[in-house]
Protein backbone atom coordinates (compact mmCIF):
# COMPACT_ATOMS: atom_id res chain seq x y z
CA UNK A 1 0.00 0.00 0.00
CA UNK A 2 3.01 2.33 0.52
CA UNK A 3 3.51 2.88 -3.02
CA UNK A 4 -0.24 3.60 -4.06
CA UNK A 5 0.48 7.08 -3.84
CA UNK A 6 4.15 7.26 -4.27
CA UNK A 7 3.19 9.54 -7.87
CA UNK A 8 0.77 12.00 -5.85
CA UNK A 9 3.59 12.17 -3.03
CA UNK A 10 6.24 13.13 -5.97
CA UNK A 11 4.50 15.99 -8.28
CA UNK A 12 3.06 17.44 -4.86
CA UNK A 13 7.01 17.60 -3.61
CA UNK A 14 8.11 18.45 -6.54
CA UNK A 15 5.07 21.13 -6.67
CA UNK A 16 6.70 22.63 -3.59
CA UNK A 17 10.01 22.70 -3.96
CA UNK A 18 9.67 24.19 -8.19
CA UNK A 19 6.80 25.87 -8.05
CA UNK A 20 8.10 29.20 -7.34
CA UNK A 21 10.85 29.06 -9.95
CA UNK A 22 8.61 28.57 -13.27
CA UNK A 23 9.00 31.55 -15.57
CA UNK A 24 5.50 32.86 -16.47
CA UNK A 25 5.20 32.58 -20.44
CA UNK A 26 3.79 35.52 -21.94
CA UNK A 27 2.55 35.49 -25.63
CA UNK A 28 4.35 36.34 -28.15
CA UNK A 29 3.16 40.00 -30.47
CA UNK A 30 4.03 37.83 -33.52
CA UNK A 31 1.79 34.54 -32.76
CA UNK A 32 -0.65 33.48 -34.63
CA UNK A 33 -3.12 30.59 -35.49
CA UNK A 34 -4.71 28.11 -37.94
CA UNK A 35 -7.85 30.18 -38.05
CA UNK A 36 -5.85 33.29 -38.59
CA UNK A 37 -3.89 31.55 -41.61
CA UNK A 38 -6.96 30.33 -43.32
CA UNK A 39 -8.69 34.41 -42.71
CA UNK A 40 -5.77 35.62 -44.62
CA UNK A 41 -5.25 33.51 -47.12
CA UNK A 42 -9.76 33.18 -48.33
CA UNK A 43 -9.52 37.16 -47.47
CA UNK A 44 -12.54 36.47 -45.20
CA UNK A 45 -13.53 39.59 -43.27
CA UNK A 46 -14.00 39.64 -39.25
CA UNK A 47 -14.83 42.63 -37.25
CA UNK A 48 -12.50 43.54 -34.78
CA UNK A 49 -14.05 42.63 -30.86
CA UNK A 50 -15.56 45.74 -29.56
CA UNK A 51 -13.54 46.80 -26.03
CA UNK A 52 -14.85 44.84 -22.66
CA UNK A 53 -16.83 42.53 -24.69
CA UNK A 54 -17.10 38.92 -23.52
CA UNK A 55 -16.47 36.35 -26.64
CA UNK A 56 -17.30 32.26 -27.33
CA UNK A 57 -13.92 30.93 -28.96
CA UNK A 58 -15.09 27.80 -30.71
CA UNK A 59 -12.70 25.26 -32.42
CA UNK A 60 -14.14 22.71 -34.41
CA UNK A 61 -12.76 19.46 -35.96
CA UNK A 62 -15.06 17.99 -38.62
CA UNK A 63 -13.91 14.68 -38.57
CA UNK A 64 -11.39 12.45 -37.12
CA UNK A 65 -10.89 8.44 -36.26
CA UNK A 66 -10.07 6.30 -33.68
CA UNK A 67 -11.17 2.70 -33.01
CA UNK A 68 -13.49 0.22 -31.07
CA UNK A 69 -13.97 -3.42 -31.59
CA UNK A 70 -11.57 -3.48 -34.30
CA UNK A 71 -13.58 -0.93 -35.99
CA UNK A 72 -13.14 2.86 -37.27
CA UNK A 73 -14.96 5.32 -35.59
CA UNK A 74 -15.46 8.75 -37.36
CA UNK A 75 -15.72 11.46 -34.67
CA UNK A 76 -16.15 15.50 -34.87
CA UNK A 77 -15.10 17.53 -32.22
CA UNK A 78 -16.37 20.82 -30.96
CA UNK A 79 -15.26 23.23 -27.77
CA UNK A 80 -16.28 26.40 -27.19
CA UNK A 81 -14.37 28.61 -24.79
CA UNK A 82 -15.68 31.58 -22.54
CA UNK A 83 -15.34 33.50 -19.34
CA UNK A 84 -18.12 34.21 -17.28
CA UNK A 85 -16.52 37.35 -15.45
CA UNK A 86 -13.68 39.35 -15.38
CA UNK A 87 -10.78 38.09 -17.27
CA UNK A 88 -8.18 38.75 -14.70
CA UNK A 89 -10.05 36.92 -11.87
CA UNK A 90 -11.85 34.04 -13.80
CA UNK A 91 -10.58 31.00 -15.31
CA UNK A 92 -11.56 30.04 -18.80
CA UNK A 93 -14.83 27.85 -18.87
CA UNK A 94 -15.06 25.32 -22.15
CA UNK A 95 -17.36 23.27 -22.97
CA UNK A 96 -16.75 20.02 -25.54
CA UNK A 97 -19.17 18.28 -27.64
CA UNK A 98 -17.62 15.06 -29.15
CA UNK A 99 -20.72 13.00 -31.71
CA UNK A 100 -19.07 10.20 -32.77
CA UNK A 101 -20.08 6.90 -35.34
CA UNK A 102 -18.88 4.39 -37.57
CA UNK A 103 -22.07 4.13 -39.86
CA UNK A 104 -23.07 0.30 -38.52
CA UNK A 105 -22.07 -0.70 -34.34
CA UNK A 106 -20.79 2.30 -32.99
CA UNK A 107 -23.18 5.44 -32.26
CA UNK A 108 -23.38 8.02 -29.71
CA UNK A 109 -22.32 11.57 -28.25
CA UNK A 110 -20.57 12.57 -25.50
CA UNK A 111 -20.72 16.36 -23.81
CA UNK A 112 -17.96 17.39 -21.28
CA UNK A 113 -18.02 20.68 -19.47
CA UNK A 114 -15.90 22.53 -16.69
CA UNK A 115 -17.43 25.70 -15.96
CA UNK A 116 -16.08 28.66 -13.22
CA UNK A 117 -18.55 31.62 -12.24
CA UNK A 118 -17.33 35.21 -11.71
CA UNK A 119 -14.04 35.58 -9.40
CA UNK A 120 -14.00 31.76 -9.37
CA UNK A 121 -16.81 31.48 -6.66
CA UNK A 122 -17.90 28.27 -8.16
CA UNK A 123 -16.14 25.22 -10.31
CA UNK A 124 -18.98 23.14 -11.91
CA UNK A 125 -17.34 20.15 -13.52
CA UNK A 126 -19.40 17.52 -15.23
CA UNK A 127 -20.04 15.11 -18.54
CA UNK A 128 -22.91 13.51 -20.20
CA UNK A 129 -22.56 10.45 -22.79
CA UNK A 130 -25.40 8.59 -24.59
CA UNK A 131 -23.71 5.64 -26.53
CA UNK A 132 -24.22 2.43 -28.52
CA UNK A 133 -21.16 0.56 -28.46
CA UNK A 134 -18.72 -2.56 -29.28
CA UNK A 135 -15.57 -2.53 -27.36
CA UNK A 136 -12.75 -5.08 -26.71
CA UNK A 137 -11.98 -6.14 -22.61
CA UNK A 138 -9.09 -8.65 -22.00
CA UNK A 139 -9.98 -9.54 -18.48
CA UNK A 140 -8.19 -8.22 -15.04
CA UNK A 141 -4.95 -7.41 -14.19
CA UNK A 142 -1.96 -6.14 -16.18
CA UNK A 143 -0.78 -9.32 -16.80
CA UNK A 144 -3.95 -9.77 -19.42
CA UNK A 145 -2.90 -11.03 -23.03
CA UNK A 146 -4.30 -9.47 -26.69
CA UNK A 147 -5.57 -13.17 -27.35
CA UNK A 148 -7.76 -12.90 -24.19
CA UNK A 149 -10.09 -10.60 -25.70
CA UNK A 150 -13.36 -10.78 -26.28
CA UNK A 151 -15.98 -8.37 -27.70
CA UNK A 152 -18.73 -6.34 -25.18
CA UNK A 153 -21.66 -4.81 -27.31
CA UNK A 154 -23.88 -2.66 -24.98
CA UNK A 155 -25.29 0.65 -24.93
CA UNK A 156 -24.84 3.19 -22.18
CA UNK A 157 -25.85 6.11 -20.27
CA UNK A 158 -23.85 8.49 -18.24
CA UNK A 159 -24.25 11.27 -16.16
CA UNK A 160 -21.43 12.80 -13.97
CA UNK A 161 -21.58 16.40 -12.12
CA UNK A 162 -19.96 18.43 -9.36
CA UNK A 163 -20.54 21.61 -7.62
CA UNK A 164 -17.59 23.07 -5.82
CA UNK A 165 -17.51 26.06 -4.19
CA UNK A 166 -14.26 27.79 -3.10
CA UNK A 167 -13.77 27.76 0.00
CA UNK A 168 -10.10 29.31 0.24
CA UNK A 169 -7.52 30.79 -2.52
CA UNK A 170 -7.29 28.22 -4.71
CA UNK A 171 -8.82 25.38 -2.80
CA UNK A 172 -12.79 24.04 -3.70
CA UNK A 173 -15.53 21.45 -1.78
CA UNK A 174 -18.82 20.33 -2.71
CA UNK A 175 -21.12 17.32 -3.50
CA UNK A 176 -21.83 15.48 -6.54
CA UNK A 177 -23.91 13.02 -8.59
CA UNK A 178 -22.52 10.12 -10.68
CA UNK A 179 -24.97 7.69 -12.41
CA UNK A 180 -23.78 4.91 -14.94
CA UNK A 181 -26.25 2.73 -16.51
CA UNK A 182 -25.47 -0.44 -19.15
CA UNK A 183 -27.80 -2.08 -21.19
CA UNK A 184 -28.60 -4.71 -23.90
CA UNK A 185 -25.06 -5.99 -22.60
CA UNK A 186 -23.90 -8.80 -25.30
CA UNK A 187 -20.59 -10.83 -24.97
CA UNK A 188 -19.16 -12.37 -28.03
CA UNK A 189 -16.31 -14.09 -29.20
CA UNK A 190 -14.58 -15.33 -25.77
CA UNK A 191 -11.57 -17.37 -26.08
CA UNK A 192 -12.71 -19.50 -23.36
CA UNK A 193 -15.99 -20.67 -21.16
CA UNK A 194 -16.87 -19.08 -18.96
CA UNK A 195 -15.06 -16.43 -19.83
CA UNK A 196 -13.39 -13.78 -17.57
CA UNK A 197 -16.70 -11.31 -17.77
CA UNK A 198 -18.68 -14.38 -16.64
CA UNK A 199 -16.53 -15.57 -14.03
CA UNK A 200 -16.44 -11.94 -12.39
CA UNK A 201 -20.21 -12.19 -11.86
CA UNK A 202 -21.19 -8.46 -10.70
CA UNK A 203 -22.52 -6.54 -12.84
CA UNK A 204 -22.31 -8.97 -16.13
CA UNK A 205 -26.25 -9.58 -16.70
CA UNK A 206 -27.54 -7.61 -19.60
CA UNK A 207 -27.99 -4.53 -17.65
CA UNK A 208 -26.43 -2.56 -15.11
CA UNK A 209 -26.56 0.61 -13.23
CA UNK A 210 -25.41 2.61 -10.45
CA UNK A 211 -25.98 5.73 -8.62
CA UNK A 212 -23.84 7.55 -6.44
CA UNK A 213 -23.17 10.27 -4.37
CA UNK A 214 -19.61 11.88 -4.40
CA UNK A 215 -17.46 14.38 -2.04
CA UNK A 216 -15.34 16.27 -3.82
CA UNK A 217 -11.54 18.42 -3.37
CA UNK A 218 -10.14 20.61 -5.30
CA UNK A 219 -6.90 22.35 -5.96
CA UNK A 220 -6.71 24.39 -9.11
CA UNK A 221 -4.59 27.33 -9.81
CA UNK A 222 -3.95 26.88 -13.67
CA UNK A 223 -5.82 29.94 -15.63
CA UNK A 224 -6.42 27.56 -18.79
CA UNK A 225 -7.53 24.12 -18.28
CA UNK A 226 -7.71 23.74 -21.91
CA UNK A 227 -3.83 23.86 -22.85
CA UNK A 228 -2.32 25.08 -18.89
CA UNK A 229 1.08 26.79 -19.14
CA UNK A 230 1.75 26.10 -15.52
CA UNK A 231 0.32 25.73 -12.34
CA UNK A 232 -1.35 22.43 -9.72
CA UNK A 233 -4.46 20.78 -10.34
CA UNK A 234 -5.35 18.04 -7.68
CA UNK A 235 -8.80 16.52 -7.03
CA UNK A 236 -10.39 13.61 -5.07
CA UNK A 237 -13.44 12.04 -5.76
CA UNK A 238 -14.95 9.38 -2.85
CA UNK A 239 -18.03 8.15 -4.76
CA UNK A 240 -20.66 6.04 -2.22
CA UNK A 241 -23.19 3.90 -4.15
CA UNK A 242 -26.09 3.09 -1.41
CA UNK A 243 -28.68 0.97 -1.57
CA UNK A 244 -30.74 3.54 -0.82
CA UNK A 245 -30.36 4.70 -4.36
CA UNK A 246 -31.89 1.59 -5.51
CA UNK A 247 -28.39 -0.14 -6.36
CA UNK A 248 -28.16 -3.64 -6.58
CA UNK A 249 -24.30 -3.48 -5.64
CA UNK A 250 -22.63 -1.83 -2.68
CA UNK A 251 -19.59 -0.51 -3.36
CA UNK A 252 -17.46 2.79 -3.38
CA UNK A 253 -14.57 4.15 -5.58
CA UNK A 254 -11.48 6.85 -4.60
CA UNK A 255 -10.04 8.58 -7.58
CA UNK A 256 -7.00 10.81 -7.02
CA UNK A 257 -5.34 13.16 -9.97
CA UNK A 258 -2.70 15.25 -9.60
CA UNK A 259 -1.16 17.14 -12.15
CA UNK A 260 2.00 20.03 -12.20
CA UNK A 261 3.09 22.00 -15.08
CA UNK A 262 6.59 23.49 -15.59
CA UNK A 263 7.03 26.50 -18.12
CA UNK A 264 10.84 26.66 -18.88
CA UNK A 265 11.05 29.49 -20.98
CA UNK A 266 8.70 33.25 -20.90
CA UNK A 267 8.45 33.70 -24.59
CA UNK A 268 8.87 30.43 -26.06
CA UNK A 269 6.35 27.18 -25.48
CA UNK A 270 8.46 24.43 -23.35
CA UNK A 271 6.61 23.33 -20.69
CA UNK A 272 6.81 19.99 -19.09
CA UNK A 273 3.66 18.35 -17.70
CA UNK A 274 3.43 15.39 -15.09
CA UNK A 275 0.14 13.26 -14.05
CA UNK A 276 -0.18 11.38 -11.34
CA UNK A 277 -3.26 9.10 -10.74
CA UNK A 278 -4.45 6.21 -8.01
CA UNK A 279 -8.31 4.98 -8.22
CA UNK A 280 -9.65 2.07 -6.51
CA UNK A 281 -12.80 0.66 -6.04
CA UNK A 282 -13.88 -1.14 -3.12
CA UNK A 283 -17.07 -3.64 -2.46
CA UNK A 284 -18.90 -5.61 -5.03
CA UNK A 285 -18.16 -3.53 -7.82
CA UNK A 286 -19.93 -3.61 -11.61
CA UNK A 287 -17.67 -4.68 -14.27
CA UNK A 288 -18.06 -1.95 -15.88
CA UNK A 289 -17.09 0.90 -13.36
CA UNK A 290 -13.60 -0.75 -12.63
CA UNK A 291 -10.94 1.22 -13.09
CA UNK A 292 -8.93 1.12 -16.38
CA UNK A 293 -7.26 2.10 -18.97
CA UNK A 294 -8.93 5.20 -20.84
CA UNK A 295 -11.70 4.82 -18.55
CA UNK A 296 -11.47 7.03 -15.80
CA UNK A 297 -13.17 11.02 -15.72
CA UNK A 298 -12.31 12.87 -19.37
CA UNK A 299 -11.12 8.88 -20.90
CA UNK A 300 -7.22 9.94 -21.16
CA UNK A 301 -5.26 7.49 -19.76
CA UNK A 302 -2.78 5.17 -21.32
CA UNK A 303 -2.32 6.67 -25.22
CA UNK A 304 -0.58 3.95 -26.99
CA UNK A 305 -3.38 1.22 -25.46
CA UNK A 306 -7.16 1.14 -26.78
CA UNK A 307 -9.66 2.37 -24.17
CA UNK A 308 -10.09 -0.91 -21.86
CA UNK A 309 -7.01 -2.75 -22.51
CA UNK A 310 -6.45 -3.22 -18.48
CA UNK A 311 -9.06 -3.26 -16.20
CA UNK A 312 -8.86 -4.20 -12.14
CA UNK A 313 -10.08 -3.42 -8.82
CA UNK A 314 -7.27 -0.40 -8.13
CA UNK A 315 -5.40 1.51 -10.85
CA UNK A 316 -1.56 3.52 -10.93
CA UNK A 317 -0.77 5.66 -13.43
CA UNK A 318 1.89 8.30 -14.10
CA UNK A 319 2.43 10.29 -17.22
CA UNK A 320 5.09 13.10 -18.27
CA UNK A 321 5.17 14.96 -21.77
CA UNK A 322 6.94 17.63 -22.78
CA UNK A 323 5.67 20.56 -24.79
CA UNK A 324 7.49 22.56 -26.92
CA UNK A 325 6.98 25.38 -30.27
CA UNK A 326 8.54 24.25 -33.11
CA UNK A 327 7.69 27.89 -35.65
CA UNK A 328 8.79 31.21 -33.59
CA UNK A 329 4.89 32.12 -34.09
CA UNK A 330 3.96 29.47 -32.11
CA UNK A 331 1.44 27.68 -35.07
CA UNK A 332 3.69 24.46 -34.98
CA UNK A 333 4.83 22.45 -31.91
CA UNK A 334 5.60 18.97 -31.23
CA UNK A 335 4.77 16.40 -27.39
CA UNK A 336 7.13 13.53 -26.99
CA UNK A 337 5.30 11.40 -24.01
CA UNK A 338 5.64 8.37 -21.95
CA UNK A 339 3.05 6.48 -19.26
CA UNK A 340 3.54 4.02 -17.08
CA UNK A 341 -0.20 1.79 -15.73
CA UNK A 342 -0.53 -0.81 -12.77
CA UNK A 343 -4.04 -2.61 -12.63
CA UNK A 344 -4.21 -4.62 -9.53
CA UNK A 345 -4.33 -8.51 -10.13
CA UNK A 346 -8.17 -10.29 -9.42
CA UNK A 347 -6.62 -13.22 -7.20
CA UNK A 348 -4.53 -11.24 -4.35
CA UNK A 349 -5.43 -7.71 -5.19
CA UNK A 350 -2.16 -6.57 -5.61
CA UNK A 351 0.02 -4.96 -8.10
CA UNK A 352 2.72 -6.96 -10.02
CA UNK A 353 2.89 -5.71 -13.71
CA UNK A 354 3.59 -2.56 -15.29
CA UNK A 355 2.63 -1.97 -18.53
CA UNK A 356 4.81 0.93 -20.46
CA UNK A 357 3.98 3.26 -23.64
CA UNK A 358 5.49 6.41 -25.22
CA UNK A 359 5.34 8.62 -28.42
CA UNK A 360 5.66 11.42 -29.66
CA UNK A 361 2.59 14.26 -31.62
CA UNK A 362 2.61 17.44 -33.80
CA UNK A 363 0.51 20.30 -32.77
CA UNK A 364 -0.92 23.04 -34.45
CA UNK A 365 -1.91 26.39 -32.68
CA UNK A 366 -6.32 26.21 -33.99
CA UNK A 367 -7.34 29.17 -31.24
CA UNK A 368 -4.53 31.63 -30.03
CA UNK A 369 -7.75 33.05 -28.00
CA UNK A 370 -8.01 29.87 -26.22
CA UNK A 371 -5.02 28.54 -26.37
CA UNK A 372 -6.78 25.46 -28.36
CA UNK A 373 -4.38 23.40 -30.01
CA UNK A 374 -5.09 20.83 -32.63
CA UNK A 375 -3.72 17.72 -31.62
CA UNK A 376 -2.31 14.40 -33.64
CA UNK A 377 -0.51 11.50 -31.39
CA UNK A 378 1.00 8.73 -32.31
CA UNK A 379 1.34 5.86 -29.12
CA UNK A 380 2.88 2.77 -28.72
CA UNK A 381 2.63 0.35 -26.10
CA UNK A 382 2.99 -3.22 -25.45
CA UNK A 383 1.73 -5.20 -28.88
CA UNK A 384 -0.20 -1.94 -29.45
CA UNK A 385 -0.40 0.96 -31.72
CA UNK A 386 -2.86 3.64 -31.25
CA UNK A 387 -3.25 7.26 -32.93
CA UNK A 388 -5.20 10.03 -31.69
CA UNK A 389 -7.00 13.51 -33.75
CA UNK A 390 -8.26 15.95 -31.25
CA UNK A 391 -8.61 19.47 -29.60
CA UNK A 392 -7.06 20.62 -26.83
CA UNK A 393 -3.82 18.88 -24.63
CA UNK A 394 -4.31 15.24 -23.07
CA UNK A 395 -3.82 16.71 -19.39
Amino acid sequence: MKYLFLPLIVIIGIESSWGQVSPKPTASKDSTDLIEVLVKALHISIKEKPPGKKRVSFSVIPVSTTSSGGNKIFVSSINAAFILGNEDSTNVSSVYILPYTDFSNNIGVGTKVNLWTPNNTWNIPGEFRLSSLSQYSYGLGSSTQTADRFLLEYNNVRLYFAANRKIKNHFYAGPGLSYDRYYDVRQQDAPTTPSDFEKYGVGTGPTSFSTGVTLNMLYDNRKNSINPDQGFYSTMVLRVNPSALTNDYQWTSLYLDARKYYAFDKHKRKILAVWGMYWGAYGDVPYFNLPGTGLEPGFRSGRGYSASRFRGKQMLYFESEYRFDISNNGLFGGVVFANLQSLSEVSTNKFRYVNPAAGLGARIKFNKESKTNLTLDFGFGKDSFNFYIGLGEFF
